[in-house]
């Protein structure tokens, strides 16, 4: 088996691994979602965590993730998410985690134009994933630049820095650089070329549980 693929055959292992094999969508975000939570709860303990999430299932593993800290005794830092992205457009499992994440008592702001986000402590990027293909709308580009002005102790993405081609590794008019790139199933090409070798840092790939026949079936 390769060791890297695109971003496209990712998605398309994934939807195998799920339509195909029966493993439910839920299942794998949670797991992804824990290799994050984990990470920042051994490294970074006690620092602030801000979560930027867009409204997609990339947001959707965000939400996860802060739930996750939320609800892990050993995690004595504060949580914040921000939700970037109109809500009715929310896939479900946004939606779904997003109402576990406010039952636990977490607490979400939507981002405006004027919306400060806190820098100083882990920012974990969780707006854009390996699905995003065109370029950026002027917004969603200012919002990068400006995530990407800040100063944070360490900068986490999820799957794949924000505004980075997860098949060329182009970026996509704005980005946001990472510090560690937690990415999952196989590492991706994107990540791996192009401006993507700049913005990824380290990058750790997780196995979340999708089998290798999924794998096989998108490389054949």
């Amino acid at each position: 088996m390769n060791k890297n693929i695109t971003g496209t055959q990712a998605k398309k292992a994934d939807t195998y691994a799920i339509e195909t094999l029966g493993i439910p969508s839920l299942t794998l975000m949670e797991t992804a979602s824990s290799k994050v939570a984990d990470y920042i709860i051994r490294n970074f303990p006690t620092s602030p965590v801000t979560i930027v999430c867009g409204t997609g299932n990339n947001g959707a593993d965000g939400v996860c993730i802060g739930k996750l800290l939320l609800s892990d005794r050993k995690f004595i830092g504060q949580t914040e998410v921000f939700i970037t992205g109109n809500l009715e457009h929310a896939t479900w499992e946004f939606l779904h985690q997003l109402s576990e994440y406010r039952r636990l008592g977490g607490t979400f702001t939507i981002c405006r134009e004027h919306t400060s986000i806190p820098e100083g402590g882990v920012l974990v990027d969780a707006v854009f994933g390996i699905g995003l293909q065109t370029k950026l709308r002027k917004d969603k580009a200012e919002l990068l630049k400006n995530l990407d002005s800040q100063k944070h102790k360490h900068v986490i993405a999820v799957d794949i820095p924000s505004g980075i081609n997860s098949d060329t590794g182009e970026l996509t008019g704005a980005g946001i650089h990472a510090d560690t790139t937690i990415t999952f199933g196989m590492n991706k090409t994107g990540l791996i070329q192009g401006d993507g070798k700049e913005y990824a840092g380290e990058i750790i790939v997780e196995d979340i549980g999708i089998p290798g026949e999924a794998y096989d079936h998108v490389l054949s």
